[in-house]
């Protein structure tokens, strides 16, 4: 391996942007690329010698311009890593077209995020800082053998920074347009000749870069602050052990939504002399008078992808508890490791889901999740011909969530007679869940060198799992007339269980030093459950577990004595009983999210990966994935509507588009880096093209996302080898796109992502 000498060293990134130029000052100037290290497969790997695919990125993490896990999407092919609306800084990633979009914590996502060896059970917090991560390594495909269930679309697997054990510090000042100011810092001193503290902070503070027209207040705000401490000791030649605390306070506003409502939604309707027809509806106006057509999208003035015309903030607070216990023991050729975990998060939430000036839908609430996760693996060789990676693992999770909907029952209940006289505002009603979930899991992989150059992969993981629902729709209450004025519904207990077996087979055969091909196949499954938050209780019914099967075939290179790099693979996928989360109108005007096995859906694509080290100073990469994704079986009731002795009727879907899944995706970049007379002066940029995709199930021309480029780019400036200074920008071009969600017949809403934004950046290391 061909160590980088510090003017080359801005960019070291694995997979589709692992170009970086490696120097060494010999007699002649010596080009290469840095070999990379991960650990996708749970050891320590060459990147060009895993028959998997995957993507890491490593010192780019440094640049000014990265900010988040979401800038995975500027460097990975058939990546969509996009944020979701109205959520606790959750994520909705899209891998080769498999994803997830509802942030309830009785879901899970089909991709994976993997911090410090700990699967996150939930999407919230997903979209994290990129300060103090070592490495993101992006695995394309179903991860179902070493890294568990509901890995069917693929896994990120974050590694952070460990303690040095050596006196040193790292502090960084961000200040940018929108009142964003960051801080960060992370601290390295040993505890003795054996043990090392790590302590980090990082504070975040932005006013937000969406205007209140009906507030005249900044919208969308961040206010958060992460504190940690990790200790590491090597207790003996043998034996180390890791320990790790993270807390997170943020009262961050949960985003602003602009006005999307259709001209027939009840937010609509209730804006411009609310809707009566004597014996059919009665739909008041809304009593707290706001502007005329103020409800309505193509009547609202004061919303578009810079502003919102709420009533007020959408508030939330966050507190996250994470502990991790981490131990490695060396035996002979053989390691044992063990990582224990456990997390706490509680957060509440104040949303206004009439994205408009009219007081239709606010909902209260809160939700309270625990996780514990333990796995116990060994790694070694039998022989020299055979390598094994087995263990066991266990989860447990327990989600508890409450929330109380104010307004809209006002105008739900204008004709029942005694509740039409009730005062706007007066009526609530009360939903509350309980979910539980656990799982069990045997597992291993072996390579086995069949030649000098061929071998074989094979693996597999038996899953045990089990969850419980407990709830009831919560009584209604009047402040009029004191509490449930309609009762509580009676509580449900239900549970449900599933086994099933996760196999993978792959050769990999090295057709020379440079040149590796390998061929694969594996199996992934998401289990079922049920979906907690829904009023018709009644209604719920276990969800099936969903399947994919997936063929790969690819090329790992190297050209050029090592100065060029090219990967390609090609793969298939048979996606069975995919689990679609929709919202459907139920009846007294509700809306319900309801979960449907939405039968089969077929994936083809291809992902190509280039780096090249042009000269010492210029390093570049460019990477493309194709996709070919469409239902090819969706027989399923999703609009909800009843007939009359007939009930709900199933409907062919299979014309819907996948959600989130960009046909074409396309980077390219590059690194240089010149010494001058002031320091080293470096220049950082990306590229990211994405074709259209629909964000919202029904394929809304609301939220269609058309096609369009993104442009990071950062200026540095490093001085002393020890500081430097940093001129940013991100989204140069301003392009802007919502997200869509919709809430039925009743509001409709979208949420922007930024604009173009600057920023300038201080940066010491000692």
């Amino acid at each position: 391996m061909i160590k980088i000498n510090k003017i080359t060293a801005g960019m070291i990134v694995a997979g589709a942007v692992s170009a970086v130029p490696s120097v060494s000052f010999a007699q002649d100037e010596v080009i290469g690329l840095e070999e990379i290290t991960v650990t996708a497969r749970k050891r320590a790997e060459s990147l060009q010698d895993v028959a998997l695919s995957v993507t890491a990125i490593s010192a780019q993490l440094d640049n000014a311009a990265v900010k988040s896990l979401q800038d995975v999407n500027n460097y990975a092919p058939n990546v969509n890593f996009d944020f979701g609306p109205a959520s606790a800084n959750g994520a909705v990633i899209s891998i080769r077209g498999i994803s997830h979009q509802d942030p309830d914590k009785s879901m899970e996502a089909p991709v994976g995020v993997i911090l410090d060896g700990v699967f996150m059970g939930t999407t919230a917090g997903q979209l994290m800082d990129s300060f103090d991560l070592e490495r993101i390594e992006v695995l394309r495909g179903p991860q179902g053998t070493l890294y568990g269930k509901n890995t069917t679309g693929g896994a990120l697997n974050v590694v952070r920074s460990k303690p040095t054990k050596e006196l040193g510090s790292k502090i960084q000042v961000n200040m940018g347009d929108f009142g964003l100011l960051e801080t960060k810092a992370v601290v390295n001193t040993p505890l003795s000749e054996i043990g090392g503290l790590k302590l980090s902070v990082n504070k975040v503070q932005s006013d937000g870069y969406i205007k209140n027209t009906t507030t005249g207040k900044d919208a969308g705000g961040k206010d958060s602050l992460q504190l940690g401490a990790a200790v590491a000791f090597d207790v003996s030649e043998n034996f180390d052990i890791l320990l790790s605390y993270d807390r997170i306070d943020d009262d961050s506003e949960r985003g602003a939504f602009a006005n999307f409502n259709a001209d027939d939604s009840l937010a609509c309707l209730v804006s411009v002399g609310g809707l009566v027809i004597p014996g059919i509806v009665n739909i008041p106006a809304d009593p707290t008078n706001p502007p005329l057509g103020s409800g309505c999208m193509s009547l609202d003035q004061g919303s578009d992808e810079d502003h919102v015309s709420t009533n007020g903030p959408n508030e939330g607070a966050i507190q996250n508890d994470l502990i991790a216990l981490t131990m490695n023991w060396a035996v002979g050729d053989w390691q044992l490791t063990s990582v224990t975990a456990h997390q706490d998060r509680e957060e509440e939430y104040d949303y206004e889901w009439d994205s408009s000036a009219v007081s239709l839908l606010n909902v209260k609430g809160g939700h309270e999740y625990t996780q514990f996760s333990q796995e116990l693996r060994i790694n070694g060789q039998f022989n020299e011909d055979v390598n094994l990676t087995a263990g066991v693992y266990y989860f447990e999770s327990d989600a508890r969530q409450h929330q109380v909907s104010y307004d809209m029952w006002y105008y739900i209940f204008a004709d029942v007679p005694g509740l039409n006289a009730l005062p706007h505002g007066d009526i609530s009603a009360n939903l509350d869940g309980f979910v539980t979930s656990e799982a069990s899991a045997v597992f291993a992989s072996m390579d086995w060198a069949l030649t000098d150059d061929l071998s074989l992969n094979l693996g597999g993981r038996y899953t045990w799992e089990e969850k419980t629902f407990e709830g009831g729709a919560g009584g209604w209450d009047s402040q009029l007339f004191g509490a449930n004025i309609i009762p509580p519904g009676p509580t449900r207990k239900l549970k449900d269980d599933w086994k099933e077996f996760s196999p993978k087979v792959a050769l990999q055969y090295n057709i020379s030093d440079d040149v590796m091909t390998f061929a694969s196949f594996a199996k992934g499954f998401k289990s079922g459950g049920f979906f907690a938050r829904t009023q018709n209780v009644e209604a719920i019914a276990s969800f099936d577990p969903e399947y994919v099967d997936t063929f790969e075939v690819g090329m790992k290179s190297e050209w050029m004595d090592n100065r060029v790099r090219f990967n390609a693979t090609a793969f298939m996928t048979d996606y069975t009983d995919k689990q679609e989360e929709i919202l459907v109108p139920a009846e007294g005007g509700q809306v319900n999210t309801i979960v449907r096995n939405a039968g089969d859906v077929e994936i083809s694509g291809l992902e190509l990966e280039m780096q090249a080290a042009i000269t010492s100073e210029l390093s570049f990469y460019m990477m493309a994935g194709l996709l070919d994704a469409e239902y090819k079986e969706f027989f399923a009731d999703v609009d909800g509507e009843v007939f009359p002795g007939e009930g709900s009727i199933p409907t062919d879907n299979t014309y819907l588009s996948l959600r989130n899944t960009p046909d074409t995706t396309i980077g390219a970049g590059f690194d240089y880096y010149r010494q001058t007379t002031l320091g080293e002066f470096s220049i950082n940029y990306s590229y990211r093209w994405s074709d259209e995709y629909e964000s919202e199930f029904f394929n809304d021309p609301r939220g269609h996302v058309d096609a369009m480029g993104m442009h990071n780019a950062s200026v540095n400036l490093t001085i002393d080898e020890n500081y430097r200074v940093s001129l940013y920008g991100r989204n140069l071009t301003d392009e802007r796109y919502a997200r869509l969600v919709k809430i039925g017949g009743l509001s409709q809403m979208g949420m922007y992502n930024p604009p173009r934004t600057y920023g300038v950046q201080f940066t010491a290391e000692f």
